[in-house]
């Protein structure tokens, strides 16, 4: 590869760790990886991979309006040069870019997928939709209008409930596990997005029935590359992002996610996550996420592909080889270990236990002996967020504590005579 390569585009918040691993992924092939400007601290910015940043939409987001944030993408693609790669890392640029792929063609490279499609996938609601048109086992799902439907419905679901935003966005990515009716309201209500919470059947089980598929499907919705692995441990515990997790073949799952994708017509790297249901013995979709996972480079092969190489090679004209897995390789999200650790420790997790389940452990999200600063941002961010956590539930434990003072009486006193 030579520096002439055309440059990579990564459109994603400060804190997703997607960019950074574009950047390590590509820096043999001598790739520039640009990422999007923010005052806030930046963990891919931070890297010396990084081959520049650009001010587009507002915090790593498409906030602002459309127009303007178009042609700001416009503008970096024509100082980019011609046939600059554009890789959407969060739902909410997968949307955008879908939305303005006429306009955006001119001047990237990218999978093109129907703007319905990418929609109806990165919604939950609209998965449950496809997932059932399609014969994709999905777990049942309500989605209440408001507070007063869901206490009408609440009698009927079977708990416990998992709910979820309908639209994951920055700030809106929380998950809440009610293991009853009054905790359902409860959290529902401190959710505070009406509207955006779906209420979704929580399948019973461990970390480890959790597998996730990555994948790179091609113009006409060919399967180019497909990597499955499972979860060993996420962030928050037991509903989350994987904190560490492990390369495992899963033809089934491989064979389930083909059939689909090619059934929408979907096209780009795409990132999934199933959880096996030992009542009935089927693997149930949880999430599609139409863009670069987070994790995606759990998934190396033998030979160093994974999706953002082999979506790379497809969109410059070159062959993808066939994947070689490589099966027991683990990657971990440093920051969401150390998080969920407390949790598995109350749950019986030994220090030699967790030692053991670090063996095969080939990368990290951010550690790098060749390039530090992500990592150090990444532990900053973390101890700033833990500071502010601690002083609010302080504040909140001050509150619940202070006597109020008794209100001032209005009325006048009595006249002695």
């Amino acid at each position: 590869m030579t520096d002439d390569r055309p440059p990579v585009l990564v459109l994603a918040p400060p804190r997703f760790v997607g960019p950074l691993g574009v950047m390590r992924s590509l820096r043999p092939w001598r790739v520039r990886v640009y990422t999007l400007s923010d005052t806030a601290l930046s963990i891919p910015n931070a890297s010396r991979y990084c081959a520049g940043t650009f001010e587009i939409g507002r915090d790593g987001r498409p906030i602002g309006r459309r127009e303007e944030i178009l042609e700001q993408l416009l503008s970096v693609g024509r100082r980019l040069g011609e046939g600059a790669i554009l890789v959407p890392g969060s739902d909410e640029w997968s949307v955008f870019v879908a939305h303005h792929s006429r306009q955006l063609r001119p001047a990237f490279r990218f999978p093109d997928s129907p703007l319905d499609l990418v929609e109806g996938l990165a919604s939950k609601q609209g998965l449950f939709e496809l997932a059932c048109r399609h014969g994709l086992p999905t777990p049942r799902i309500l989605v209440p209008n408001g507070e007063d439907e869901l206490v009408s419905a609440a009698d009927e679901l079977e708990f416990p409930v998992m709910l979820k935003p309908i639209e994951s966005r920055p700030g809106r990515q929380g998950l809440e596990l009610a293991i009853d009716r009054e905790q359902l309201i409860a959290r529902y209500r401190a959710m505070g997005d009406a509207g955006n919470v779906l209420c979704q059947e929580y399948i019973p089980g461990s970390d480890q029935d959790v597998w996730v598929f990555n994948g790179y499907f091609d113009a006409a919705s060919r399967c180019l590359a497909a990597f499955t692995g499972r979860k060993i441990r996420q962030y928050p515990p037991q509903m989350g992002l994987i904190a560490l997790g492990v390369c495992e073949r899963n033809d089934e799952v491989t064979a389930m996610t083909n059939r689909f994708l090619a059934a929408v017509r979907y096209r780009g790297i795409v990132d999934i996550g199933y959880r096996w249901d030992r009542r009935d013995r089927r693997y149930k979709v949880l999430d599609i996420n139409p863009r670069l996972g987070g994790a995606f480079r759990l998934f190396v092969d033998h030979n160093g592909l994974d999706v953002m190489r082999a979506m790379y090679l497809d969109l410059t004209g070159g062959a993808v080889p066939p994947v070689l897995p490589k099966d027991g390789r683990k990657w971990m999200l440093e920051a969401g270990e150390i998080l969920s650790l407390r949790h598995y420790r109350r749950d019986g997790l030994t220090t030699r236990a967790w030692l053991r389940t670090l063996r095969g452990l080939e990368e990290g999200a951010t550690f790098s002996l060749r390039d530090p600063a992500p990592f150090l941002t990444a532990m900053r961010i973390l101890a700033k967020d833990t500071v502010a956590a601690r002083a609010r539930r302080l504040r909140s434990a001050t509150d619940r504590i202070t006597p109020r003072p008794r209100p001032v009486s209005t009325l006048p006193e009595k006249v002695s005579r």
